[in-house]
């Protein structure tokens, strides 16, 4: 009962933050503040949460001297520390995208800083990486910024490391894990074509390009699903693709951008964290084309809030990341079933066939 209540506060909070809710009388009797705050900072929307709380404080003045002010003095330093990485982050990677185009590289955004742009407050996006692609210059750029004095590190097949002035910067060499088989390749390929010919644009006043609407859609969409079946996801990806919706809904070719859904085994998973977007986050579609329904919304939100299987920010080696990837694998059956048409086992068989024999050198 306590968790229902305290994800209903975080609920009501965050639907304020993003003006799909008026700020009005709400009880909050029982709620364990404490907890609140916890369950935000777990789900990755500790600032948005609490922007919403500032509009409560506004339009309450009894409520915020009632609410326990060691607690707001928490969240207000856990939300300038939130807003320092990301401007940190904007500036590093301003820096160094500013560096590779004197070389005439371009430097594509991924996700992050892209994603930004859509929240009320972008610098209450919890960043994590600045994942970046550069076309036909991975190699280059990874040279480039060893110059720069930064460390590289290329093992990983699908995009190397580049630690920059303490910035964590993913230079993807493959959009995405084409060891995935034939059809992650063909969506490599697809995503490359629209990050080379669709319209781009600049992201805030620096080098930096944010990729076209269906480019976006598109990948913010794969990317939590991969997530999704792998260790699972937070609040922060379904926000993500709310705000998306928010702001280009209208925007967006929804029968090209449901057929490639349809295409890549991706239609399931949209239509049910689009159902989320509308039912918790009060997301308003106006559009006819846009499916809000999905009989599995219920239970993916279920599993966002309650599930504990993440495995990359657990900091464990690679083989003990590996087995618990396994382990996810094989405990969640059903999430394959509903939404990635293909089973556990020959999920497995194919990790492992591209493992040893590595198809993306091909």
């Amino acid at each position: 009962m306590q968790h229902e209540i305290n994800t209903t506060t975080l609920h009501f909070l965050l639907r304020i933050a993003i003006d799909t809710k008026s700020v009005s009388a709400y009880a909050f009797q029982g709620v364990a503040w404490s907890e609140v705050y916890k369950l935000a900072r777990k789900q990755g929307v500790l600032a948005v949460a609490f922007d919403g709380l500032m509009r409560l404080f506004e339009a309450d003045e009894a409520f915020a001297k009632l609410f326990p002010q060691p607690l707001k003095l928490q969240w207000i330093n856990a939300v300038f520390n939130i807003e320092q990485r990301y401007e940190r982050q904007r500036a590093v990677c301003a820096e160094l995208a500013e560096k590779w185009a004197e070389q005439g590289i371009k430097t594509l955004c991924l996700k992050g800083l892209a994603f930004s742009t859509y929240y009320p407050i972008a610098n209450h996006r919890e960043c994590g990486d600045f994942d970046c692609y550069l076309y036909d210059d991975y190699a280059k750029g990874n040279d480039i910024a060893r110059e720069l004095g930064a460390k590289v590190d290329e093992e990983m097949y699908k995009h190397s490391e580049i630690v920059y002035r303490k910035v964590m910067v993913e230079n993807h060499r493959f959009i995405v894990a084409v060891r995935g088989g034939r059809k992650m390749k063909n969506l490599h390929k697809l995503l490359d074509n629209m990050a080379r010919t669709e319209e781009r644009k600049q992201l805030f006043d620096t080098k930096i390009e944010m990729p076209s609407k269906m480019f976006n859609a598109l990948f913010m969409n794969h990317h939590s699903l991969t997530h999704f079946l792998s260790e699972g996801i937070r609040l922060r990806h379904i926000l993500d693709w709310a705000l998306f919706l928010k702001n280009e809904q209208n925007n967006l070719d929804w029968e090209r951008f449901y057929a490639l859904c349809e295409e890549f085994d991706m239609r399931q998973f949209v239509d049910c964290i689009t159902a989320i977007a509308v039912e918790f986050f009060g997301i308003e579609i106006t559009s006819p084309r846009v499916t809000t329904k999905s009989v599995y919304a219920e239970r993916v939100l279920r599993a966002i809030i309650d599930d504990d299987t993440a495995v990359f920010s657990q900091g464990v080696g690679k083989w003990r990341t590996r087995l618990l990837l396994v382990r996810n694998l094989f405990a969640s059956r059903w999430k394959y079933k509903a939404f990635a048409n293909q089973g556990v086992v020959s999920k497995f068989i194919s990790l492992v066939w591209g493992f040893v024999t590595h198809p993306e050198e091909e």
